[in-house]
């Protein structure tokens, strides 16, 4: 479970420079839908890692990190057959602070106000719930 731990939080990074890219070459030379259809899927393969991660470790984690990340996939693909340039660079860029605001849930750099909000841990075990008086 480390490893994807590891590889989920090193291939997120890698990510968020290829989003940035994105961002780049939009600016630069006009949309290349192809380029961004790839980063939207791999985005949406570390979501997918994440879920795993998150579902398999037992680690406590905050809700805000997947929902932001989920926001972003949304975005992503929303924007990644466009040739309306100022669309994608719009849709990639408030995708970019969606997902380092997911980044920042979880660092050690991340506001204080993200910290330990909604918190949940999927623990497999049944949670006991009060009998109801009748």
């Amino acid at each position: 479970m480390d490893l994807l731990i590891k590889s989920h939080k090193h291939y997120g990074s890698l990510l968020i420079a290829l989003v940035l890219a994105v961002i780049v070459v939009t600016l630069l030379k006009g949309p290349k839908p192809v380029f961004q259809r790839i980063v939207a899927v791999l985005v949406d393969i570390n979501l997918v890692v994440g879920l795993s991660v998150a579902w398999g470790s037992h680690k406590t984690f905050s809700l805000l990190h997947p929902l932001l990340a989920l926001g972003a996939v949304g975005l992503l693909h929303a924007s990644a057959k466009s040739d309306n340039a100022a669309k994608v660079i719009r849709c990639f860029s408030i995708a970019l602070i969606l997902l380092i605001t997911a980044w920042a849930v979880h660092a050690q750099w991340g506001p204080d106000f993200l910290k330990n909000v909604w918190m949940v841990n999927f623990t497999g075990q049944s949670v006991p719930v009060a009998p109801v008086a009748q």
